[in-house]
């Protein structure tokens, strides 16, 4: 991959860090970039809460998908993303049942033969959730450099920390102000 698309994608990315936006428009841009750099149908980025994978932002899934919750014991996929601290590709012929099964928009049940991938995400060195890719053609992430995507995970987390730093901060300050109030 040459370095331009990688840039054009990353650019705005890191501009949003320093701006004023709602977790759900942050994390919907994110996913944006993401499929722009790499040739994926859908992606989803998921917290991880406690033993449950939570949906924050899709895109080429159903809006259903948001209102889902994975226990990570139920799908052997995310489990298995989870486990390892990189990138972690599934063979296209994986036996392993695929979570997003009737999820990716144009597709009606079972997804057949596919690439699929994910990285686990982490803030403050601790796992926070997960970033998955999935494709409908079963050589599309082939050429995909490892690297590139790692980077982007980076990218993401700092997306994350940002996210919830504005948000606590916007907390304390209404806190703030209610205290005020009060006196």
């Amino acid at each position: 991959m040459t370095t331009q698309p990688l840039l054009d994608a990353l650019i705005p990315l890191v501009t949003d860090l320093s701006r004023e936006l709602p977790e759900t428009e942050r994390y919907r841009r994110l996913l944006t970039a993401l499929r722009q750099l790499l040739p994926a149908d859908a992606a989803a980025l998921l917290r991880l809460e406690g033993d449950t994978l939570i949906p924050l932002a899709v895109d080429g899934l159903s809006t259903d998908t948001l209102g889902r919750r994975f226990r990570v014991s139920e799908h052997p996929r995310f489990a298995a993303l989870l486990e390892q601290p990189g990138l972690t590709r599934f063979a296209s012929d994986s036996d392993l049942p695929d979570p997003y099964d009737g999820l990716v928009d144009g597709v009606q049940g079972h997804l057949e033969v596919h690439d699929c991938l994910g990285c686990p995400l982490y803030v403050d060195e601790q796992p926070w959730g997960l970033l998955t890719l999935d494709a409908l053609d079963p050589s599309r992430f082939d050429d995909i450099d490892p690297e590139t995507l790692e980077a982007f995970a980076s990218l993401a987390a700092a997306t994350v920390r940002a996210a919830e730093r504005i948000d606590a901060l916007a907390r304390r300050a209404a806190q703030n102000q209610e205290l005020m109030e009060v006196y």
